[in-house]
């Protein structure tokens, strides 16, 4: 059985799995590094792509 969410992509004429990330899908369609349509609608994590980390202020004991 095949449950993975898919819809059809206006910018390569294909389905694709919404299950990844935009970067796999980019990949795996030869989209390259172009906006997205779909952008919003992958639910998958992209481990690679770096956030930046927020800066713990830590208060001085006396």
């Amino acid at each position: 059985m095949f449950d993975s969410p898919f819809t059809y992509c206006p910018k390569c004429g294909e389905m694709v799995l919404l299950d990844q990330t935009r970067r796999e899908c980019a990949g795996e369609h030869r989209c390259g590094d172009v906006r997205c349509p779909l952008e919003e609608c992958f639910s998958g994590i992209d481990f690679e792509e770096t956030l930046p980390c927020p800066e713990i202020k830590h208060e001085r004991r006396r």
